[in-house]
Protein backbone atom coordinates (compact mmCIF):
# COMPACT_ATOMS: atom_id res chain seq x y z
CA UNK A 1 0.00 0.00 0.00
CA UNK A 2 2.46 2.29 0.58
CA UNK A 3 4.29 1.92 -2.63
CA UNK A 4 0.93 2.59 -4.41
CA UNK A 5 0.69 5.91 -2.41
CA UNK A 6 3.98 6.65 -3.28
CA UNK A 7 3.83 5.93 -7.01
CA UNK A 8 0.51 7.73 -7.21
CA UNK A 9 2.08 10.86 -5.59
CA UNK A 10 5.12 10.92 -8.19
CA UNK A 11 2.22 10.60 -10.70
CA UNK A 12 0.42 13.60 -9.52
CA UNK A 13 3.07 15.45 -9.04
CA UNK A 14 4.40 15.21 -12.32
CA UNK A 15 0.96 16.30 -13.64
CA UNK A 16 1.27 19.50 -11.49
CA UNK A 17 4.41 20.24 -12.92
CA UNK A 18 3.31 20.19 -16.48
CA UNK A 19 0.54 22.32 -15.46
CA UNK A 20 2.91 24.22 -13.59
CA UNK A 21 5.54 24.85 -16.61
CA UNK A 22 3.37 25.66 -18.99
CA UNK A 23 4.28 29.15 -20.81
CA UNK A 24 1.19 30.49 -21.88
CA UNK A 25 -2.12 31.39 -20.26
CA UNK A 26 -4.29 29.19 -22.93
CA UNK A 27 -2.20 25.93 -23.05
CA UNK A 28 -2.34 26.25 -18.84
CA UNK A 29 -6.32 26.51 -18.60
CA UNK A 30 -6.96 23.46 -20.80
CA UNK A 31 -4.67 21.13 -18.54
CA UNK A 32 -6.72 18.59 -16.16
CA UNK A 33 -5.45 20.07 -12.51
CA UNK A 34 -6.26 18.23 -8.91
CA UNK A 35 -8.34 19.73 -5.80
CA UNK A 36 -7.85 17.63 -3.20
CA UNK A 37 -8.31 14.12 -4.18
CA UNK A 38 -10.30 14.92 -7.35
CA UNK A 39 -9.20 15.64 -10.90
CA UNK A 40 -10.58 18.25 -12.44
CA UNK A 41 -11.41 19.41 -16.24
CA UNK A 42 -10.77 22.93 -17.67
CA UNK A 43 -14.17 24.32 -16.70
CA UNK A 44 -14.19 22.59 -13.54
CA UNK A 45 -16.05 19.47 -13.56
CA UNK A 46 -14.97 16.22 -11.64
CA UNK A 47 -12.37 13.89 -14.31
CA UNK A 48 -12.66 10.25 -13.63
CA UNK A 49 -10.54 7.79 -16.02
CA UNK A 50 -12.09 5.83 -18.00
CA UNK A 51 -9.91 3.73 -20.59
CA UNK A 52 -7.69 1.15 -22.18
CA UNK A 53 -3.99 0.17 -21.82
CA UNK A 54 -2.13 0.34 -25.35
CA UNK A 55 -0.14 -2.83 -24.57
CA UNK A 56 2.80 -4.95 -26.25
CA UNK A 57 2.96 -1.81 -28.83
CA UNK A 58 5.70 -0.47 -27.83
CA UNK A 59 6.95 -2.78 -25.47
CA UNK A 60 5.91 -6.76 -26.91
CA UNK A 61 4.97 -9.04 -24.15
CA UNK A 62 5.13 -12.42 -24.66
CA UNK A 63 1.99 -13.64 -22.72
CA UNK A 64 0.02 -10.57 -25.25
CA UNK A 65 1.45 -13.33 -28.14
CA UNK A 66 0.40 -15.86 -26.37
CA UNK A 67 3.86 -17.74 -26.24
CA UNK A 68 4.71 -20.20 -23.69
CA UNK A 69 8.25 -19.37 -22.47
CA UNK A 70 9.51 -16.69 -24.52
CA UNK A 71 8.25 -13.99 -22.61
CA UNK A 72 10.31 -10.35 -22.96
CA UNK A 73 10.94 -7.85 -25.57
CA UNK A 74 14.42 -9.15 -25.88
CA UNK A 75 14.04 -12.76 -25.38
CA UNK A 76 11.16 -12.26 -28.43
CA UNK A 77 13.39 -10.21 -30.52
CA UNK A 78 16.21 -13.51 -30.13
CA UNK A 79 13.52 -16.07 -31.24
CA UNK A 80 12.95 -14.32 -34.24
CA UNK A 81 16.24 -13.69 -35.04
CA UNK A 82 17.27 -17.13 -34.41
CA UNK A 83 14.05 -17.97 -36.89
CA UNK A 84 14.25 -15.74 -39.74
CA UNK A 85 17.26 -13.39 -39.17
CA UNK A 86 18.14 -10.09 -37.54
CA UNK A 87 17.83 -8.00 -41.11
CA UNK A 88 14.15 -9.81 -41.23
CA UNK A 89 13.35 -9.04 -37.74
CA UNK A 90 14.26 -5.67 -38.29
CA UNK A 91 12.05 -5.04 -40.74
CA UNK A 92 8.95 -6.82 -38.77
CA UNK A 93 9.45 -4.51 -35.92
CA UNK A 94 9.60 -1.37 -37.98
CA UNK A 95 5.81 -2.80 -39.58
CA UNK A 96 4.87 -3.75 -36.33
CA UNK A 97 5.02 -0.33 -35.23
CA UNK A 98 3.50 1.16 -38.42
CA UNK A 99 0.54 -1.39 -37.76
CA UNK A 100 -0.09 -2.35 -34.42
CA UNK A 101 -1.92 0.62 -33.17
CA UNK A 102 -3.04 3.18 -35.39
CA UNK A 103 -5.83 6.36 -35.36
CA UNK A 104 -8.03 3.76 -35.99
CA UNK A 105 -7.64 2.24 -32.69
CA UNK A 106 -7.84 5.45 -30.78
CA UNK A 107 -10.99 6.56 -32.46
CA UNK A 108 -12.78 3.41 -31.66
CA UNK A 109 -11.82 3.67 -27.82
CA UNK A 110 -13.31 6.94 -28.16
CA UNK A 111 -16.24 5.65 -29.78
CA UNK A 112 -16.48 3.51 -26.40
CA UNK A 113 -16.96 6.25 -24.14
CA UNK A 114 -13.47 6.04 -22.82
CA UNK A 115 -11.59 9.40 -22.24
CA UNK A 116 -7.99 7.94 -21.60
CA UNK A 117 -5.23 5.89 -22.89
CA UNK A 118 -2.23 4.26 -21.13
CA UNK A 119 0.76 4.21 -23.20
CA UNK A 120 4.00 1.31 -22.14
CA UNK A 121 6.94 2.15 -23.58
CA UNK A 122 9.82 0.82 -23.13
CA UNK A 123 13.12 3.03 -21.78
CA UNK A 124 14.99 2.07 -25.16
CA UNK A 125 12.89 4.35 -27.43
CA UNK A 126 15.13 7.41 -25.48
CA UNK A 127 18.47 5.33 -26.27
CA UNK A 128 21.04 4.52 -28.80
CA UNK A 129 20.43 1.09 -27.87
CA UNK A 130 19.53 -1.56 -30.28
CA UNK A 131 15.58 -1.99 -29.86
CA UNK A 132 12.52 -3.00 -32.56
CA UNK A 133 14.50 -2.49 -35.37
CA UNK A 134 16.48 0.66 -34.94
CA UNK A 135 19.84 1.50 -33.10
CA UNK A 136 20.90 5.46 -32.49
CA UNK A 137 18.04 6.72 -34.38
CA UNK A 138 15.25 5.46 -32.09
CA UNK A 139 11.60 6.42 -32.17
CA UNK A 140 10.07 7.00 -29.13
CA UNK A 141 9.06 11.30 -29.33
CA UNK A 142 8.14 10.07 -32.97
CA UNK A 143 5.83 7.07 -31.82
CA UNK A 144 4.78 9.30 -28.81
CA UNK A 145 3.87 12.34 -30.68
CA UNK A 146 1.34 10.15 -33.08
CA UNK A 147 -0.86 8.96 -30.50
CA UNK A 148 -0.32 12.55 -28.64
CA UNK A 149 -2.11 13.89 -32.53
CA UNK A 150 -4.61 11.41 -32.58
CA UNK A 151 -6.20 11.56 -28.51
CA UNK A 152 -5.99 15.09 -29.37
CA UNK A 153 -8.28 14.85 -32.43
CA UNK A 154 -10.54 11.74 -30.84
CA UNK A 155 -10.72 13.96 -27.64
CA UNK A 156 -8.88 11.61 -25.49
CA UNK A 157 -6.04 11.80 -22.45
CA UNK A 158 -3.21 10.00 -22.23
CA UNK A 159 -0.85 8.67 -19.65
CA UNK A 160 2.51 7.55 -20.69
CA UNK A 161 4.14 4.53 -18.55
CA UNK A 162 7.58 3.14 -18.65
CA UNK A 163 6.76 0.00 -18.74
CA UNK A 164 10.82 -0.93 -19.20
CA UNK A 165 13.41 0.54 -17.11
CA UNK A 166 17.04 0.72 -17.25
CA UNK A 167 18.25 -1.99 -15.20
CA UNK A 168 14.98 -3.06 -14.52
CA UNK A 169 12.25 -2.36 -11.58
CA UNK A 170 11.23 -5.56 -11.02
CA UNK A 171 13.56 -8.24 -11.81
CA UNK A 172 10.95 -10.11 -13.91
CA UNK A 173 10.11 -10.66 -17.63
CA UNK A 174 7.87 -7.37 -17.46
CA UNK A 175 10.61 -4.75 -17.57
CA UNK A 176 13.17 -6.86 -19.94
CA UNK A 177 15.61 -6.91 -16.93
CA UNK A 178 18.32 -9.84 -16.13
CA UNK A 179 16.31 -11.43 -13.30
CA UNK A 180 16.96 -8.94 -10.74
CA UNK A 181 15.72 -4.94 -10.32
CA UNK A 182 19.01 -3.69 -10.46
CA UNK A 183 17.50 0.04 -11.36
CA UNK A 184 17.23 0.46 -7.58
CA UNK A 185 21.02 -0.36 -6.77
CA UNK A 186 22.75 1.09 -9.66
CA UNK A 187 23.43 4.34 -10.00
CA UNK A 188 24.33 4.75 -13.99
CA UNK A 189 20.82 3.20 -14.11
CA UNK A 190 19.03 5.50 -12.02
CA UNK A 191 20.89 8.47 -13.62
CA UNK A 192 19.60 7.39 -17.26
CA UNK A 193 15.84 6.70 -15.84
CA UNK A 194 15.88 10.37 -14.52
CA UNK A 195 17.73 11.56 -17.77
CA UNK A 196 15.08 10.07 -20.08
CA UNK A 197 12.08 11.23 -18.11
CA UNK A 198 13.59 14.91 -17.45
CA UNK A 199 14.05 14.76 -21.08
CA UNK A 200 10.02 13.71 -21.86
CA UNK A 201 8.84 15.98 -19.35
CA UNK A 202 10.40 18.80 -20.86
CA UNK A 203 9.32 17.84 -24.46
CA UNK A 204 5.76 17.94 -23.54
CA UNK A 205 5.31 20.57 -20.84
CA UNK A 206 2.97 22.50 -22.84
CA UNK A 207 0.72 19.52 -23.90
CA UNK A 208 -2.30 19.26 -22.58
CA UNK A 209 -3.10 16.22 -24.13
CA UNK A 210 -0.77 14.32 -21.37
CA UNK A 211 -2.20 13.78 -17.97
CA UNK A 212 0.26 12.59 -16.65
CA UNK A 213 3.45 9.96 -16.04
CA UNK A 214 3.53 6.55 -14.35
CA UNK A 215 7.17 6.63 -13.51
CA UNK A 216 7.73 3.00 -13.16
CA UNK A 217 5.12 -0.26 -13.58
CA UNK A 218 4.84 -2.53 -11.01
CA UNK A 219 8.56 -2.16 -8.75
CA UNK A 220 9.87 -5.21 -7.77
CA UNK A 221 8.60 -8.85 -8.24
CA UNK A 222 7.25 -10.16 -4.61
CA UNK A 223 9.57 -12.76 -4.74
CA UNK A 224 12.73 -11.26 -3.52
CA UNK A 225 13.55 -11.76 0.11
CA UNK A 226 15.41 -8.52 0.41
CA UNK A 227 11.99 -6.31 -1.27
CA UNK A 228 11.35 -3.99 1.52
CA UNK A 229 15.30 -3.26 1.57
CA UNK A 230 15.46 -2.04 -2.07
CA UNK A 231 12.44 -0.30 -1.90
CA UNK A 232 13.95 2.25 1.04
CA UNK A 233 17.12 2.63 -0.79
CA UNK A 234 15.12 3.44 -3.50
CA UNK A 235 12.87 5.94 -1.77
CA UNK A 236 15.99 7.03 0.73
CA UNK A 237 18.91 6.61 -1.03
CA UNK A 238 22.16 6.17 1.30
CA UNK A 239 20.21 7.23 4.56
CA UNK A 240 17.36 3.98 4.11
CA UNK A 241 16.65 2.83 7.64
CA UNK A 242 17.65 -0.35 8.33
CA UNK A 243 15.41 -2.92 8.65
CA UNK A 244 15.76 -5.38 11.57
Amino acid sequence: MKTTILYLSLFLLITIGCQNNSENKESKNSFITISGPDLLTPDGQTFFIKGTNLGNWLNPEGYMFRFAKTNSPGRINQMLCELVGPDFTADFWKEFKENYITREDINFIASTGANTVRLPFHYKLFTDEDYMGLTVTQDGFARIDSVVNWCRDAGLYLILDMHDAPGGQTGDNIDDSYGYPWLLESEPSQQLFCDIWKKIAAYYKNEPVILGYELINEPIAPYFSNMEELLLRAIFGEDAPRLE
